[in-house]
This record gives C-alpha cells, sequence and structure tokens, in this order.
C-alpha cells in the first residue's frame, strides 16, 4: 500500500538508494515509512561509526536529515535523483546516543522548481527528546518540456 501519487514504497526506495547511491545505503541508511509529502528515515546504530563517547556523528544526523527530505520530495514529485540539496541548515539539540536514529521529514511548500521541508530527529525509544532539528530545500530539475 503506498500513500503517494506515484505508487512509491519503502521497499522500491530503498533498492533504487542501494543501486543509484550506494555510498549512502553502506552508512546505513533507509528509508523506514514513507507518505504523502513525508518520509522517516532510519540510521541502525552501528558503534564502528561512532564517535569517541559514543556519540552518533553529526556528519551522520546531517546525511540522515537531508535523506528524509530528499524521500518526502519522491512522494510528490516520483524518484528524481537529480532532485538536489539548495539549502539546508540544521541544529543539534542534544546528543545522539545508544539506539538508531530517526529522522521524519515533512514537506512545508512545494512547487515546480522547489520543495521545502522540516526535519526533526531522535534516538529510537525517544520521540519526544530531539537530538536535532532541521530546515532545507530541494532543487527540482528543470524537464525539457519546461524549458
Amino acid at each position: 500500500m503506498t500513500d503517494n501519487d506515484f505508487g512509491l514504497t519503502v521497499e522500491a526506495l530503498n533498492a533504487a538508494v542501494e543501486e543509484s547511491f550506494p555510498s549512502i545505503y553502506d552508512m546505513g541508511l533507509r528509508c523506514d515509512t514513507l507518505g504523502k509529502g513525508t518520509a522517516v528515515v532510519r540510521w541502525t546504530f552501528d558503534d564502528t561509526r561512532l564517535r569517541p563517547g559514543g556519540y552518533i556523528p553529526g556528519p551522520t544526523i546531517f546525511s540522515a536529515a537531508d535523506m528524509a527530505l530528499w524521500f518526502a520530495a519522491f512522494t510528490l514529485i516520483g524518484v528524481e535523483p537529480m532532485a538536489v540539496t539548495s539549502e539546508m541548515s540544521i541544529r543539534f539539540l542534544r546528543p545522539a546516543q545508544g539506539a538508531d536514529l530517526l529522522a521524519r521529514a515533512v514537506v512545508n511548500s512545494s512547487s515546480a522548481r522547489r520543495i521545502v521541508g522540516t526535519i526533526e530527529l531522535w534516538v529510537d525509544g525517544a520521540p519526544d527528546r530531539l537530538v536535532a532539528v532541521a530546515q532545507g530545500t530541494y532543487a527540482v530539475p528543470i524537464q525539457k518540456s519546461d524549458v
């Protein structure tokens, strides 16, 4: 069952990312859930990829936020690998430790050229204790028929 205009499933999206963007897939980032204009990404906890002190690294947290918004955009425009981040800001609120990291993106605004969204991040089991919040914009590629 899908909740988007493109029949996009979590399984199909994860397979597409594994094929087209294997380095992100190798980081342990996966789409967990999809809905129209929303997506949740999960980073599977891996203690070999932690910072000293057992912290999930900032670049991993940022990547999860970025991927969540990318996936949420796909629910509105279809899988478009050339949709690219044009702006992303993040605020780290507290250390992320000890469990899978989750990032939920919600699209706030979309047009033919850009998609803007907000992302909340937390460790599994503590959705009320955000570790970071982010906001970003994805540029939608111009289709040849649009030129």
